[in-house]
């Protein structure tokens, strides 16, 4: 049962906010050279509420997240259908992150590990109050149960704080879908 907004704004504010470093990683159009945000929507923020930049680690997260948006379920798509894509890498050192990377910290906003994958309205809620309160961002298993997500709002970082963006690499087709990798693996 999700919280109350006054309940999710309470637990949020006794969270205590994280410190992120690292190299991330995101799938883009070959016509895309940086990593800008967005505000069109996704899992940690409602379409039109806050420029999110999406990045993801290790690249096996990445390239199951371009399968996830660009082929499953979509009739009649496969990977080879898919144009070039742009891997970008970046380098991220950033502050006050909301860490959801465990369960007693999702449970503390009223989140489950079905939320994670299901529709995305119980997680904008949870990134829409951690926008509000200022939080920089927030980290999280990746819904397609690879690694971890991170999330920043743009209009909260610092400029210090931006992700640097290092290497850029282009796709001319997708990996191999590393979900059904694993698959196949716990088969043998």
């Amino acid at each position: 049962m999700p919280l109350s907004d006054r309940r999710l704004a309470a637990a949020i504010e006794r969270a205590t906010p994280t410190r992120v470093r690292g190299t991330f990683e995101r799938h883009v159009t070959p016509t895309v050279h940086d990593l800008r945000p967005s505000n069109a929507g996704g899992r940690w923020g409602a379409p039109g509420a806050s420029a999110v930049v999406y990045l993801g680690r290790p690249t096996a997260s990445v390239i199951a997240e371009a399968y996830r948006l660009l082929v499953d379920g979509v009739e009649g798509m496969t990977a080879d259908l898919v144009g070039p894509r742009r891997l970008l890498r970046c380098r991220v050192t950033v502050t006050d992150v909301l860490d959801l990377r465990d369960n007693d910290a999702r449970r503390l906003v009223g989140l489950d590990d079905q939320d994670l994958i299901g529709s995305h309205g119980p997680c904008q809620r949870v990134g829409d109050a951690a926008h509000a309160h200022g939080l920089h961002g927030i980290i999280a298993p990746a819904a397609t149960g690879l690694g971890e997500t991170l999330a920043l709002y743009a209009d909260n970082l610092p400029d210090d704080q931006l992700p640097v963006l290092t290497t850029a690499k282009t796709w001319r087709r997708i990996p191999p879908d590393p979900r059904r990798l694993r698959r196949v693996d716990r088969l043998h």
